[in-house]
């Protein structure tokens, strides 16, 4: 980590000393909606062939001044709820070039996404599947974790293991909860092979949250096999201050503050948050007794910082994570009668470390070269009922380097570049010959390029990555119940591409129709659990393809736009273990031999009738099924049948928002459900029985009303009608729970 800080300031100094390449333009400008008020806080990018050359923000009057080398331009102005062509603005040095945009009231805004493609692009220039949550509407729905926003994402679901803090997973359609890759700044925050606990990110210090669907490993190699979630953070632009003190049911209190702003070319943000709750204390309802341990604390920190030359652009980021919390163990659905009492000891510790720095340099207009790396380093502790006087540990860190060409060439704009992973995980339970930890270790060399064509209404993005994953050897373990022989190296290699359109079919500004599509395959490698307890020495990734299309339409002039996805996804090479009944598809206790696909259909609608009012709407079905092993047999792993659901995806699910924002205040309901789900016995999983989670409905609500400029008083309710339901067979969810407080904010 101290090497990682060095080469962050050391690379800031540089940004400083290096001289400017030219001097610079200077482009101001206003911004305004269509009643003539001023618009705060919009985005202002000045975009070249290659991607963003600059951004910053308008202040609270709406104007805005940005300075960059002379040059033409593509001017984009991006707001939550309004929408503006782009423009072209050419700038020198010998005069002030001056902008007053207008904007138009939008139903979907316009966005620039960093997480579907090597280089950010807007959300209309590529058909992958992308969902863009910004910090208006995390302000408006009083948003508590990043988890919380991620259920307005179709075709995602989220399952918790009860209240707050709880083991939390990310289904991305039909995939597992391990093919997600989850990216703060471009940092990695999954574990070796992809598994990410999602209770714990916060988005107090987010400028927004991309969710893109479907597999990316041809933009990131490993674990984006079936989506990619970035955060991405607030820095620079005027200064801004804000903070939040509330506090509520189940013993809940938060509080939080953070800024960001810019002096000359520096731009910085940070901020903390503390959130603890006592969770649920009443009476489990599978056993009668009263739960004493089911308390959850965290805290989380951030700190950035960028530099904007004329040529040079270099930022860092760090981060830090910690929490804490009782788990009590299952105590609702016991069907089986299989539950031993609420576990009055067991609890988890979890401490994070994340920090980068990336670099961009511009040779010229069309060309830039672009660097960076990072380091995530989490150790965690679990206490239980078992080693009541001996915590058991784990342990993941993770380095990265990346350099990537960015140029433009006749219309067409190319990436290429290369990047190395260096993973090392820990576990008490990960052993060798004398029973002492060991750990495993293993490196990722990724190899990619990408080209980009826009010609009139279309736009196209193909792209390929060649991945060379090469595991070290392993020592033997000669446990009794599971050993291990020894394995020595091992290298796999796997070719991801992708390929995405979008076609704006036809269109006025009254009414527009855009064709999308997107095809492409994925990669996870396996996981620290899966290698140490097996004795397959040459496991595989697992793979998917997946392909999606839809089609977008806009109506009344961008106030009404309907989205609808078709996607299917196919998984292969699956590692499952093998067992006595499927001897003849492999010698090994696990291999890759279990197969599975999902497809369905992805519909949101939102309308966005006047400036007050925003109305959204979203219905996903999908049909998941597990497919027969590879070997002949036709049948599927035990105890499953070939046609079974997947475990946890429900068949349908869907949400409803209202957002209403008149004067100094405003407010929200929103209506989530799913359908009836598959799911295991709790304590002693699959081969205890397979069990119907049901279905439900709930309500969240809220408001906010500003009591000065600077002070907002809020209260929110979720689950507002008290339902009592299971995400995770055997877990209860957080019965009803309202919070209240006070939201300080200056610059806004």
């Amino acid at each position: 980590m101290i090497r990682t800080g060095s080469l962050i300031g050391a690379s800031l100094a540089l940004a400083l000393l290096l001289p400017a390449w030219a001097s610079a333009a200077r482009l101001t400008g206003s911004v305004t909606a269509p009643d003539g008020s001023a618009i705060g806080r919009a985005r202002i990018v000045l975009e070249s062939p290659t991607g963003p050359v600059r951004t910053t923000r308008t202040a609270d009057d709406g104007r805005f001044a940005v300075e960059a080398p002379p040059g033409t331009y593509l001017l984009r102005i991006l707001a939550e709820g309004f929408s503006a062509a782009p423009r072209q603005v050419a700038l020198d040095d010998s005069r002030e070039v001056s902008e007053a945009v207008t904007v138009a009231l939008a139903a979907v805004a316009e966005q620039v996404v960093v997480s579907a493609g090597l280089v950010p692009v807007t959300r209309s220039s590529t058909g992958a599947s992308i969902t863009v949550i910004g910090e208006g509407e995390i302000r408006t729905r009083q948003l508590e974790s990043s988890v919380d926003a991620l259920r307005s994402v179709p075709g995602v679901t989220v399952s918790r293991s009860g209240g707050r803090g709880a083991v939390t997973s990310i289904f991305p359609r039909g995939g597992e909860s391990d093919f997600t890759l989850v990216l703060v700044d471009g940092i990695r925050l999954n574990d070796m092979g992809g598994s990410f606990d999602a209770a714990h990110l916060p988005l107090f210090d987010l400028e927004q949250i991309e969710v893109v669907r479907g597999p990316q490993s041809a933009l990131y190699g490993a674990d984006a096999i079936g989506g990619v979630v970035q955060l991405v953070t607030r820095r620079g632009g005027p200064l801004r201050a804000a903070g939040v003190l509330e506090g509520g049911s189940f013993g809940t209190w938060r509080v939080n503050g953070s800024a960001t702003g810019a002096v000359g070319r520096l731009q910085w943000g940070g901020g903390l948050e503390r959130l603890a709750s006592n969770g649920f204390t009443g009476e489990a309802p599978g056993t009668g007794e009263t739960v004493s341990n089911d308390d959850y604390m965290r805290t989380d920190a951030t700190a950035s910082l960028g530099y904007q030359g004329e040529a040079l652009q270099v930022t860092g980021l760090l981060r830090y994570g910690r929490n804490d919390r009782g788990v009590p163990g299952p105590f609702g659905s016991d069907p089986g009668l299989t539950y031993s009492g609420v576990d009055r000891t067991s609890r988890g510790e979890n401490e994070t470390l994340a920090a980068g720095s990336s670099l961009t340099w511009r040779l010229q207009p069309s060309l830039q070269v672009r660097g960076a790396v990072s380091v995530a380093d989490r150790d965690s502790t679990f206490l239980s009922q078992f080693t009541p006087d001996d915590p058991t540990s784990s342990g993941n860190q993770m380095l990265t380097g990346r350099a990537q060409l960015d140029a433009a060439w006749r219309a067409v704009a190319w990436t290429a570049g290369g990047e190395w992973l260096r993973e090392r995980a820990r576990s008490s339970f990960i052993t060798g010959l004398d029973g002492a930890e060991v750990p495993i270790r293993r490196s990722q060399l990724g190899l990619f390029g990408e080209a980009r064509a826009e010609r009139g209404p279309l736009s196209v993005q193909a792209g390929v990555r060649i991945e060379r994953i090469s595991r070290d050897a392993l020592e033997a373990n000669r446990s009794v119940f599971s050993p291990r022989p020894s394995f020595p190296q091992d290298t796999r290699t796997a070719v991801n591409p992708r390929l995405s359109a979008s076609w704006r079919l036809a269109g006025s500004e009254a009414w527009w129709a855009r064709l999308r599509g997107n095809v492409g395959t994925g990669i996870r490698a396996p996981g620290a659990f899966e290698i140490a307890f097996t004795d397959n020495p040459g496991l595989q990734p697992e793979r998917s393809v997946s392909v999606d299309a839809g089609v977008e339409t806009g109506w009344l002039g961008g106030r009404l736009v309907t989205d609808a996805i078709y996607f299917r996804n196919s998984y292969d090479d699956l590692i499952v273990t093998v067992g006595r009944a499927f001897a003849n598809a492999s010698i090994y206790r696990s291999d890759n031999i279990s197969n599975a696909r999902a497809e369905g259909v992805e519909v949101t609608v939102s309308v966005r009738p006047v400036t007050a009012l925003t109305i959204r709407g979203g219905y996903v079905g999908q049909r998941t099924e597990i497919l027969a092993n590879d070997g002949g047999s036709g049948r599927a792993p035990t105890p499953f049948s070939v046609g079974d659901r997947l475990l946890r995806r429900p068949a349908h699910g869907g949400f409803a928002d209202l957002m209403l924002a008149v004067g100094r205040a405003s407010g929200f309901v929103r209506v989530d459900g799913r359908a009836q789900a598959r799911d295991i016995d709790p304590s002693f999983g699959a081969n205890a029985g397979i069990f119907d989670v049901a279905g439900f409905t709930t309500v969240d609500a809220g408001v906010t009303i500003g009591l000065r400029r600077e002070i907002d008083l809020v209260v929110r309710a979720t689950n507002l009608l008290d339902r009592a339901y299971e995400e995770i067979f055997g877990f209860p969810s957080m019965g009803r729970s309202v919070m209240a407080g006070v939201r300080l904010a200056t610059g806004r």
